[in-house]
């Protein structure tokens, strides 16, 4: 999904908004979050992750 996301993120003519709804049990299974993140801050108007944690994290902040 990453690599998805990236190339239509990345192709200047591909205008597509991308909302991924990633979903784990604790907040250390998150594969690639801080790609995933890098994403979000390059492509703020675009590009947006909504993590979903089974198990609470105490210091686990979203973007």
């Amino acid at each position: 999904m990453f690599h998805f996301a990236r190339a239509m993120l990345e192709n200047p003519k591909d205008m597509t908004n991308v909302h991924l709804i990633y979903a784990n049990v604790p907040y250390e299974d998150i594969l690639l979050k801080e790609e995933l993140d890098s994403l979000v801050a390059k492509y703020p108007g675009r590009f947006k992750v909504y993590y979903v944690l089974n198990q609470e994290q105490r210091r686990f902040i979203g973007i």
